[in-house]
């Protein structure tokens, strides 16, 4: 028996450990792979999967070294391109590749997982059946235009919450934003600003500049994560800048999922009643943002096709199970305090 450490490529996350008996096969290792991640690779077939030897000069890949690192990180460099070329065949021994090498040990990355378009390794006859769908089945949903944000500057300022708390009224009215997010999820007319929310909101912003690990805000329904994951999207938007895309679950019936993109130059453009489809073209029509994900459970965020991976940070009300091999920072948004209320 042997333990490999594998990474997934193009995907923020950590390495994950796999047992497997070093006389099984290629293909053993990708059910193996599978097996131990049912929430990431949902809808995903073990037979899709593209598995690489992560091998530099006669060695396995150091976990300290700046490729694995930036591998875990999402991004894919020259040699983590160059080692993804030769493909492992399923019908291929492991013993194959551990030949030559040394035993596998910690801090040490074994194998490069590749999760490819599946629809690119259809059967003939599902390709016959997609191209007459492709006939009925409309175009992915787009962003169509930038609109310019009026939004008064004061009612998302995360850096100035602890100010705002110390006045005699720490309820700050919030008009703009509730016109803004009514079309989109909705937000109040005025927001209470909660002693546990400033420590909350400095929290959250440094774990997000960071950028090492997503961050999972959970608590109990009508806390105000919502609120606060929208707050976040215009501090990041308006005051550091930065492209973000907000994915919301709407809770009208009938109306699926909300996204608005904020392009940090003053701008936004949304869409609505969306399908993981139409999530996939938007993420590939707005390129590299920060992606603020709220009202997913963790099955639905974690799954390769729902279109909302990866994502820096997700407000969810069910409960989220960050296992060790996990990349996820869980914080918690406490409950109100009855002087509050």
């Amino acid at each position: 028996m042997v333990k490999l450490f594998c990474a997934i490529v193009g995907v923020l996350g950590k390495a994950f450990p796999v047992n497997i008996d070093a006389g099984q096969s290629v293909g053993d290792l990708k059910k193996k792979i599978k097996k131990d991640n049912p929430g990431k690779l949902k809808g995903i077939d073990a037979n899709d999967l593209q598995v690489f030897a992560a091998k530099k000069g006669g060695a396995w890949l150091s976990s300290l070294s700046e490729d694995v690192k930036k591998l875990k990180n999402g991004e894919k460099t020259a040699l983590i391109e160059a080692l993804t070329t030769e493909e492992l065949q399923e019908e291929d021994p492991l013993e194959d590749m551990l030949s030559g090498m040394g035993p596998p040990s910690f801090r040490q990355t074994h194998l490069l997982v590749v999760v490819p378009n599946v629809n690119l390794k259809r059967s003939a006859a599902a390709q016959a059946i997609a191209s007459i769908s492709k006939k009925i089945k409309p175009e992915p949903k787009i962003l169509t235009e930038l609109l310019p944000l009026s939004v008064t500057e004061g009612e998302y300022q995360l850096d100035k919450l602890s100010e705002k708390r110390a006045n005699d009224s720490p309820m700050v009215p919030t008009p703009d934003l509730h016109q803004f997010w009514k079309e989109y999820g909705g937000f109040p007319e005025c927001y209470f600003i909660r002693q546990e929310e400033v420590v909350f909101g400095v929290l959250v912003v440094r774990l997000l500049t960071e950028g090492k690990n997503r961050v999972v805000i959970v608590g109990s329904p009508g806390v105000g994560k919502s609120c606060f994951l929208m707050l976040m999207a215009f501090h990041l938007a308006c005051i550091k800048k930065k492209k973000v895309l907000i994915i919301r679950r709407m809770k009208e019936i009938n109306t699926g999922i909300a996204v608005v993109f904020f392009d940090g130059q003053g701008s936004y453009s949304p869409q609505t009643n969306l399908s993981p489809d139409d999530l996939f073209a938007i993420r590939n029509q707005v390129g590299p943002a920060t992606v603020l994900v709220d009202g997913f459970r963790q099955d639905e965020a974690d799954s390769f096709t729902s279109g909302l991976l990866p994502f820096a940070c997700l407000a969810t009300s069910c409960q989220f199970d960050a296992k060790q091999d996990d990349n996820s920072q869980v914080v918690v948004l406490p409950a109100w305090r009855e002087a509050d209320l």
